[in-house]
């Protein structure tokens, strides 16, 4: 338990880094325990976990006298799977993490998702890649997103012209998806990276999460 990540270090860990990246320094107990909805004694008990981990360096006896360690690396949330094909329903918590180096991901708070399907074969985006997305709710025309359409996720490259939205597929295989005013269609973010694993080299922890 000394060196693992459990729920309440993670949920700790990224809001010292959000809090501290956006205010110069550390948060208070209060403000910690506020946060995170743990109570004062566990916030202590998990930051002297933290500290274990070598995540953090505490300095006794002064106030918000907490330090993130630097590290060159983030771990980035495996959300589920999304279809390049026909829209597929996602895990809607991160059950595993892929961790990368930050140079690899400039940008904030990426997921991941695995790729089922090959609808965008032809984009270079293949059963069992990884995308990483960074969220946001709107894309520009011709940008690869996934999007939420009728209670699943799905791949494609983004349409608009006017008012209609189209779900353009990278396979002649696949037909595009038309985007109705009856639809249940939002964007859940664009595309930024495709990563495919051919030795081995990513390593899938499953560590059970409950952040949102």
């Amino acid at each position: 338990m000394a060196g693992q990540w459990t729920e309440n270090r993670r949920k700790v860990a990224r809001y010292l880094e959000r809090y501290i990246e956006r205010n110069g320094r550390a948060p208070s107990m209060d403000e910690i325990a506020d946060a995170t909805g743990l109570w004062k004694r566990s916030v202590e008990i998990v930051l002297k976990g933290l500290e274990k981990m070598g995540v953090i360096e505490i300095t006794p006896g002064i106030s918000r006298g907490v330090r993130l360690v630097a590290s060159n690396f983030i771990q980035v949330p495996v959300l589920g799977e999304v279809q390049a094909g026909s829209p597929l329903q996602s895990q809607e918590e991160a059950l595993e993490y892929l961790s990368f180096d930050k140079r690899m991901v400039p940008f904030p708070e990426p997921v991941a998702l695995r790729v089922d399907g090959y609808s965008m074969k032809d984009a270079g985006i293949m059963p069992g890649d990884v995308v990483l997305l960074r969220e946001q709710k709107s894309a520009s025309n011709g940008e690869t997103v996934v999007a939420w359409l009728n209670g699943g996720l799905t791949v494609k490259t983004l349409s608009m012209k006017g008012k209609k939205v189209r779900l353009l597929p990278s396979n002649p295989s696949y037909k595009p998806m038309d985007v109705g005013p009856d639809d249940e269609f939002y964007i859940v973010g664009r595309v930024m990276l495709v990563l495919r694993d051919l030795g081995g080299c990513f390593d899938f922890r499953a560590e059970s999460t409950k952040l949102r």
